[in-house]
């Protein structure tokens, strides 16, 4: 169940959902995902009463504090070429995954011991891999792809490394690394003229 539609967009109404959001995440980079209203109260502030009102289910604080995680973070560049989509889009992944919310986000995933969290955060993130995988089509029908890429393939190769980094080694990319990274991605997947 996603949380109720507020009447009135800012005021006091976008500060509780900001503080609301905010107790989420705080859980959430914590490696707590079993949490439900009467943690966030606590942690925000918020009454109860009002958190069961527009958030009554762990699902809906969770699908709220992950749109105020993601935002517009991911949301897929438009350049006008291949390579400055690829560039742009790997740069703003390599912040994101980095992120100490996201790099325990994905520990509870890797943990795989709570199934109904793992499937509200694929939930969330499919129509940003539906935007990545438009990036593909749109660079393959300007002619920049070779012909038969797979646009999942392209997503999964530029996504994975940026994202395990942080995991698994406990650091941010540097610039230079992303750089060659997408670097790697581009000359993987584009169109090679002849001269």
């Amino acid at each position: 169940m996603e949380a109720q539609t507020r009447v009135r967009a800012g005021g006091r109404s976008e500060r509780v959902r900001r503080r609301v959001a905010q107790a989420g995440l705080d859980l959430l980079a914590e490696g707590t995902s079993d949490f439900g209203p009467a943690e966030v109260a606590r942690r925000s502030g918020v009454t109860r009463t009002t958190i069961y009102r527009w958030w009554p289910t762990k699902a809906a604080l969770i699908a709220e504090a992950l749109t105020a995680h993601t935002g517009h973070r991911l949301d897929p560049p438009d350049t006008g070429s291949w390579s400055g989509d690829v560039g742009a889009l790997a740069v703003a992944m390599a912040a994101f995954f980095s992120d100490p919310v996201e790099v325990s986000q994905n520990v509870i995933m890797a943990r795989g011991d709570d199934p109904e969290y793992e499937r509200l955060v694929l939930d969330h993130y499919a129509p940003l891999f539906d935007a990545w995988r438009e990036v593909v089509e749109r660079a393959r029908g300007r002619g920049e792809l070779v012909a038969d890429v797979d646009a999942d393939a392209v997503v999964l190769a530029l996504v994975s490394p940026l994202l395990l980094v942080p995991l698994l080694f406990h650091r941010t990319l540097t610039a230079d690394e992303v750089e060659r990274h997408a670097d790697l991605v581009i000359a993987a997947t584009r169109v090679v003229e002849r001269t």
